[in-house]
């Protein structure tokens, strides 16, 4: 897939914003820590783990949170990562935080 893990990436990723993570609470408190990195650490891109970071799946893989919904709709070919991709054109067309690609 080749997609990089790095923190243009991380911005331009729409899984933060998505429905299948709204409820999430694993998400949220992963959203708290990359807020207080970025806000407490200048060379914040150095400590964006892949472990730290509730997104960029079609990078990492399948979602570390386990309490994501499914049964949500996946906002995945709306992002401009997934765009510049070409993303949809891959065996798995839609929610990367789900089917580890």
């Amino acid at each position: 897939m080749g997609v990089e893990f790095s923190m243009e990436n991380i911005r331009r990723c729409l899984c933060l914003e998505c429905p299948v993570q709204k409820r999430s609470r694993c998400v949220a408190d992963k959203k708290k820590i990359m807020l207080l990195i970025t806000q407490q650490d200048l060379d914040s891109a150095m400590r964006m783990d892949t472990d730290r970071v509730p997104g960029v799946y079609c990078s990492t893989g399948r979602a570390i949170c386990r309490d994501i919904d499914p049964h949500e709709v996946c906002l995945c070919s709306e992002c401009e990562v997934w765009d510049e991709h070409g993303l949809g054109e891959g065996r798995v067309t839609d929610y990367f935080c789900i089917r580890e690609e």
